[in-house]
């Protein structure tokens, strides 16, 4: 099978395309026909040698948490899944990537069924963002139905789809952006937007019940003074002042949440219903072909980009 490979941490030039041996089918696992990946932070985080303490060094590496593609063969004792399936999910760890290639095998329980409305591009864009966006919101924020909740970096990756489920679930929604994405933020579902190259959104005077860091630039302590009193300011990304917090803090008072998302069909369901309703909808900045992933990366690390970058894995 042909891969992107790299044989050493580094910057997007250590990517290589390579044809390497196909995965082996472990019982619990399926085999996937692979169609396409995106890029998220964790994948060039992983690449950069950022996560070693996980990722260890043993080379070469295949890089990729998204996936989506079809069933070719079921491990035993799996259930749930048969060869043909159109599915979609994101593999759990760092170390564990994969899909940048043509044939990935994982576990199925980190596998759902793929959103009948969407291509395999658009659906590779869906797993790890919207599942860390819904996890964020709804399980660490604990957001509920006219909740006022501020998104920062609400035309990213993650942003996007935070910005969509946060109205989903009936929340006014402030999203920050550049003032370029602002038209973006409002058509996503963003009741109020700022532009932060244009005003201080911390200097907005608003009080907020959940504040989602979907950018991991602004640390609790920024945000600290938007919260309401028994507000909840949720990361991706874990700093001093976050673990301190949540060390010190329970359910009374303003708080402060770090986790990192799973890959569960519960979750993944609910993203393929609200998908084929047309509520939930991933925003693309970019395609490439396999052979292209160098480039691929070197856009969705410029910070310049609205929504997800997908990588076609798929032979032409």
């Amino acid at each position: 099978m042909k891969a992107a490979v790299i044989t050493k941490y580094g910057g997007p030039d250590a990517f290589q395309i390579q044809d390497r041996p196909e995965p082996e089918l472990r019982a619990g696992e399926l085999k996937v026909r692979m169609q396409a990946t995106s890029i998220n932070p964790i994948d060039f985080k992983v690449r950069k040698g950022y996560m070693f303490f996980l990722s260890g060094f043993r080379f070469p590496k295949i890089l990729g948490s998204d996936f989506s593609g079809i069933v070719e063969a079921c491990g035993e004792g799996v259930s749930g899944f048969a060869a043909g399936d159109e599915i979609y999910g994101f593999t759990n760890g760092a170390s564990q990537g994969g899909a940048s290639a043509e044939v990935l095998c994982c576990k199925a329980s980190v596998a759902s069924k793929k959103p009948a409305s969407l291509s395999f591009e658009e659906a590779a864009a869906v797993p790890l963002a919207a599942s860390t966006a819904y996890q964020a919101l709804m399980r660490e924020g604990g957001l509920k139905p006219s909740m006022k909740v501020l998104v920062i970096g609400a035309t990213g990756g993650v942003g996007h789809y935070a910005v969509q489920l946060a109205a989903i679930a009936g929340a006014h929604v402030t999203g920050v952006c550049r003032s370029s994405g602002a038209s973006t933020a409002k058509a996503l579902g963003c009741d109020a937007v700022i532009a932060y190259d244009q005003e201080d959104f911390r200097q907005s005077g608003q009080a907020f019940d959940v504040i989602f860091d979907a950018a991991g630039k602004s640390g609790f302590g920024e945000c600290r003074s938007l919260l309401n009193e028994q507000g909840t300011y949720v990361t991706t990304i874990p700093g001093p002042s976050v673990m301190l917090r949540r060390a010190l803090t329970g359910s009374k008072g303003r708080k402060a949440r770090f986790f990192m998302a799973n890959s569960n069909d519960t979750d993944l369901s609910l993203m393929r219903k609200w998908c084929d309703e047309g509520n939930l909808r991933p925003l693309i900045e970019a395609v490439f072909p396999l052979d292209e992933t160098r480039q691929a990366y070197e856009l969705a690390e410029s910070g310049k980009t609205r929504g997800k970058v997908v990588i076609r894995t798929a032979p032409e």
